[in-house]
C-alpha cells in the first residue's frame, strides 16, 4: 500500500511540473516581425509580459501580455467589462470595442501623460479553464517626442493608421498561445 501511495505522489508531481514546463516553454513570442521575451516567468498571478531586447518593466516601447483569468468564461462579456474598467480608470481614454469579435482597442495615459499607450486585446477560451487574454501594446513617451501633445499626436496617428492592422494580428496571433 505504502508503494502505491508513494507513485502516487510521484505521479502526482510529476504531472503537475510538466505543466509548469508548458509554461516555461513559451520563452519568446515571435509578433510583427519581432521576437519578444518573457520577462517574468515566476508570474503568480497567470500574467505574462513578454518585451523586446534591452527593455524591461519600466521602460518599454512595445509589449505581448498573456494573462489567464480561471473565472471568466464568456469572451464578449470579458471584453465588454474590459472596456469599461479603462474607460473608468483613465477618463478621456479612447476606447474601441468589437464584441462580437471580443476584442479592445484603445488609448490611455497615465495622469501626468508622461506617455500615450495604443493597445489591442482579444479574449479566448483557454486551453483547461477560463479566458486568455491576448494583448499587444506600444507606447510613446512624451520625453521621446517633444511633449506630451505631441506624444498623444503620435499614439493617435498610429492607432488610425494601425488599428485594424494589430486587431487583425492579435486575433491570428492569440490562437498560437495559451497561458494554461
Amino acid at each position: 500500500m505504502k508503494n502505491i501511495f508513494t507513485k502516487a505522489i510521484v505521479l502526482l508531481n510529476l504531472l503537475a511540473l510538466s505543466q509548469c514546463i508548458a509554461l516555461a516553454q513559451i520563452d519568446k513570442i515571435k509578433f510583427d516581425k519581432q521576437t519578444y521575451n518573457l520577462s517574468n516567468p515566476d508570474s503568480k498571478t497567470k500574467s505574462y509580459d513578454y518585451l523586446l531586447k534591452d527593455e524591461n518593466a519600466g521602460n518599454w516601447h512595445t509589449k505581448i501580455t498573456l494573462t489567464n483569468f480561471p473565472d471568466l468564461t464568456n469572451p464578449t462579456d470579458a471584453s465588454a467589462q474590459y472596456a469599461h474598467e479603462i474607460q473608468e480608470k483613465t477618463k478621456g481614454a479612447s476606447v474601441l470595442l468589437y464584441p462580437d469579435a471580443a476584442i479592445v482597442g484603445f488609448l490611455t495615459y497615465p495622469e501626468n501623460k508622461e506617455y500615450y499607450e495604443y493597445n489591442t486585446a482579444i479574449y479566448q477560451p483557454a486551453k483547461t479553464k477560463g479566458l486568455d487574454r491576448f494583448s499587444y501594446a506600444k507606447r510613446f513617451y512624451a520625453s521621446e517626442l517633444g511633449g506630451a501633445e505631441e506624444a498623444r499626436k503620435k499614439a493617435i496617428d498610429f492607432a488610425e493608421k494601425n488599428n485594424k492592422k494589430y486587431m487583425e494580428m492579435v486575433s491570428k496571433e492569440a490562437s498560437k498561445y495559451k497561458v494554461d
